[in-house]
């Protein structure tokens, strides 16, 4: 009697376990992620900024995966530092890489709670250093420089009859001194809606929306004084005004009156920076919009601010940022090289 043989069946190893067919679908995978944007990044209160910039660089890594025929769901930590240096070779700094690697750790955290994958293959991949000296990014404006800027902008009461041109000219007033002389940010300024202004006992204050903070400023009375102007022609120009009202407004035809986006904001500042050919200068200084926060805290700082006042006034959390103001100002007016007592 033939002894009958017992069948064999065929076991696929772990790794053609993981097939396409038994992997999530791409699509699985990013719906799992816009779920994760809305209900866990900043407690369930995330802004629009944040949400979209997750976004877009997690989708510029997922595109990456594609033409390199990587299936996200099998991505490896190895992946993950060929896509960091996908990233420095193409000349992103280190802030921009940190922010990639954050974005696409926050993709693989949502996946990885409705187990669509094993792991978070970007845990311990960290963005590159760079090597820069202290204080190289306070972009330094002398009061000088700044005031140039403030006369380049059509003095108010010479504004007659065109209520449009008026509006123009106290937006782009009030925008320069929030940023030059309260230290606002950009994306504060962004957010800012006229319910955000306040008074008490003759004092106006402006109540800001930061990245990860609220904080509020003491306006100075000048500024105040415009920011009323500017009330006033608004509404003369047809506009209602009420709390939820943007603070910064668009110009244009399309857009009027609806809030003025981030790169509105910064093409504005451009413009008067252009016009006064300081954005960039012989010293090989390249001037942007959040340069122009920058005067705030050297400023200050040469008038007799203490260090905490500036800190307050710029919303650092950490004082030793602030300090890096007091460092750029030492250098420019302490050079100790030159109390060596040697004819050269």
């Amino acid at each position: 009697m033939p002894i009958r043989r017992k069948r064999r069946t065929f076991q696929p190893s772990p790794r053609n376990l993981a097939t396409v067919s038994t992997l999530p679908t791409v699509k699985a995978m990013r719906d799992c992620f816009e779920r994760y944007l809305n209900l866990t990044i900043a407690l369930g209160n995330p802004s629009t900024d944040t949400v979209k910039t997750y976004r877009n660089r997690t989708a510029q890594f997922l595109n990456w995966c594609k033409e390199r025929e990587l299936y996200p769901a099998l991505v490896t930590k190895e992946n993950i530092k060929e896509y960091r240096k996908h990233l420095v070779d193409g000349g992103k700094t280190s802030p921009t890489i940190r922010l990639s690697l954050i974005s696409i750790k926050h993709f693989y955290t949502a996946c990885l709670a409705d187990k669509l994958v094993k792991d978070n293959p970007v845990v311990g991949v960290k963005a590159p250093r760079d090597k820069r000296e202290v204080g190289s990014t306070i972009k330094y404006l002398t009061e000088e420089e700044l005031q140039q800027i403030f006369d380049t902008v059509a003095p108010t009461l010479k504004i007659r009859g065109d209520r449009t041109k008026q509006v123009q000219v106290l937006r782009d007033r009030i925008l320069l001194a929030c940023l030059s002389l309260q230290g606002c940010r950009s994306v504060e300024m962004y957010r800012a809606n006229w319910g955000d202004i306040s008074e008490s006992y003759g004092q106006h204050y402006l109540r800001l929306d930061g990245k990860n903070s609220i904080r509020t400023v003491m306006l100075r009375t000048d500024l105040a004084e415009e920011m009323t102007l500017y009330r006033q022609v608004r509404q003369k120009n047809q506009e209602k005004l009420t709390a939820q009202s943007p603070l910064i407004i668009s110009l244009s035809n399309r857009r009027y009156g609806q809030r003025l986006s981030r790169s509105g904001i910064g093409h504005v500042v451009d413009g008067y920076l252009e016009k006064c050919n300081l954005q960039h200068t012989d010293l090989e200084r390249s001037l942007t919009p959040h340069s122009l926060r920058h005067p705030a805290g050297t400023l200050s700082l040469q008038s007799g601010s203490s260090l905490r006042e500036v800190q307050d006034l710029l919303g650092h959390n950490d004082p030793k940022t602030t300090a890096i103001y007091t460092h750029v100002l030492n250098s420019q007016e302490n050079n100790p090289a030159a109390k060596i007592d040697i004819t050269f």
